[in-house]
């Protein structure tokens, strides 16, 4: 494992520790910015050792906390990038979970059509790599799923809801199988009332 990735999971840690622990006001502030630092050193040290793996791992990481932190644009640039890292990388994985987040953004700020494009570019690079678990793999159906219901595509909708309850399943992720299950009823329910 390289330094920079070293560096991303102890901020992760740092991260998850603070979130589960339900930090506020000075001591989350001490907290927030000690994970910015650790994931900024870990880019730095990877772009320093041509690490595109460690990039990519360290980039994806940064830009949830930029997220997190309402910093959206920021998350979208570092996205691209990590993005860009995990396909020098040769990592379908890390490229495709980077994808994944953006096309979440474009979503969210009701990009469809494009957010649409860049969901299946996602599928494409983590269906390519075997270190893709089926977690990831259903993590990606899911949001493509929300799209098409969103869409009003409520055929496609329950097709990929299905995938993501399948892959749940073999993941053993009890709330994404509870979720796919909700949304079946109510795409059903939408699909027989009409």
């Amino acid at each position: 494992m390289s330094r920079a990735i070293e560096l991303a999971d102890q901020a992760w840690r740092l991260r998850a520790n603070a979130m589960r622990e339900q930090l506020s006001g000075e001591e989350a502030e001490r907290r927030r910015s000690k994970c910015l630092g650790l994931l900024e050193q870990a880019k730095d040290l990877a772009k320093s050792e041509n690490d595109d793996y460690g990039l990519a791992y360290a980039l994806n990481k940064l830009a949830h906390l930029r997220a997190d932190l309402g910093r959206r644009e920021a998350a979208i640039e570092l996205l691209l990038e990590a993005a860009e890292a995990g396909r020098r990388a040769q990592s379908g994985l890390l490229e495709g979970e980077a994808l994944r987040h953006w096309a979440d953004h474009l979503r969210h700020e009701n990009k469809l059509e494009e957010a649409e494009s860049i969901y299946w570019r996602a599928v494409e690079a983590l269906k390519s790599d075997s270190e893709t678990s089926t977690l990831s793999l259903g993590n990606a159906y899911r949001p493509i799923a929300i799209l098409y219901t969103a869409l009003g595509d409520s055929e496609k909708a329950i097709r990929y809801w299905r995938k993501a309850r399948k892959l749940y399943a073999e993941a053993g992720i009890a709330a994404g199988i509870e979720e796919c299950d909700t949304n079946l009823v109510k795409l059903k329910n939408i699909l027989d009332s009409s």
